[in-house]
């Protein structure tokens, strides 16, 4: 009997002081409001922990709730503090919530009294081209960063918001902002030679495209020339053949259907014996 009011009384003891252990997570400092950034998460507990107990920062949902919590770091004494990271997956919003739990004995601790914004500056990063991001050979292109940023850093070196650029390519810039989030993003541009209407003024030759811009799926027509046989190229921007047919009666025939699934611009190379007439197309 004895022994079992001995089992009782620790039982009820060790109740006792779990229900009196407790967590406070106080207001939390951010050192970033970027996803995958750091946080410090100060708290302060009372009560005694059993060894191996693991104080635990939690991270709640987009509107402060714990009902699915994020661990985002530990520790395995109170120190008063806990050095967290934010999920670089975690979703932009502005009322993150953070508590600290412990797992021995299991206890949750009180929310922090403030909100957390987490923010995902990738989503807001874009390169503007102007006028275009096409030209002709000895223009420029300006390219401008719209992203707000503290710093930016190109791939061409430069590390202003706008750079101005006379070669076709990929280019690509980095901005950091005012609370240290990094972000890239890029854009391509293509330089062409731009002679097609001082050929089309003065060579015999001629046809219509139809439609330019097209889909994809266009018809060359009306053609106008000496002979009644020609040959249809079509080139990407870095001089490769993506179509050809050869010996085409125009007289006959009267159109050319063509259909390309790729999007870019092309040049539509119409030759009639020695006579040749190349023209701009766009597929978007």
């Amino acid at each position: 009997m004895k022994k079992w009011i001995i089992i009782v009384a620790i039982l009820l003891f060790a109740k006792n002081l779990s229900a009196q252990n407790t967590i406070i997570t106080d207001t939390i400092l951010q050192l970033s409001t970027c996803a995958g950034g750091n946080v410090l998460v100060p708290f302060s507990s009372t009560g005694t922990f059993s060894p191996g107990n693991v104080f635990t920062a939690q991270l709640s949902n987009a509107f402060g709730q714990f009902t699915a919590p994020v661990d985002i770091g530990s520790a395995p004494f109170n120190l008063g503090f806990i050095l967290a990271t934010i999920p670089a997956n975690t979703n932009f919003g502005f009322l993150y919530k953070v508590r600290v739990v412990a797992s021995n004995p299991q206890t949750t601790g009180t929310p922090c009294p403030n909100t957390l914004i987490i923010t995902q500056v990738a989503q807001l990063n874009q390169i503007i081209a102007a006028p275009n991001d096409t030209a002709c050979v000895g223009d420029t292109i300006t390219l401008t960063s719209i992203n707000p940023a503290n710093s930016y850093s190109w791939s061409t070196g430069d590390t202003s918001a706008t750079i101005s650029v006379t070669q076709s390519g990929n280019y690509s810039v980095m901005t950091t902002d005012f609370l240290g989030c990094e972000t890239d993003t890029s854009k391509t541009v293509v330089f062409e030679v731009c002679n097609i209407g001082l050929e089309e003024e003065f060579l015999p030759l001629s046809y219509n495209i139809f439609p330019n811009p097209s889909n994809g799926n266009f018809t060359l027509s009306n053609f106008q020339g000496h002979y009644n046989l020609i040959d249809v190229r079509i080139i990407n921007v870095l001089g490769q053949t993506v179509y050809s047919r050869s010996k085409i009666n125009a007289k006959s025939a009267g159109k050319v259907e063509v259909n390309l699934t790729q999007k870019g611009v092309y040049f539509v190379e119409v030759s009639e014996g020695n006579n040749q007439l190349r023209k701009k197309l766009i597929v978007q």
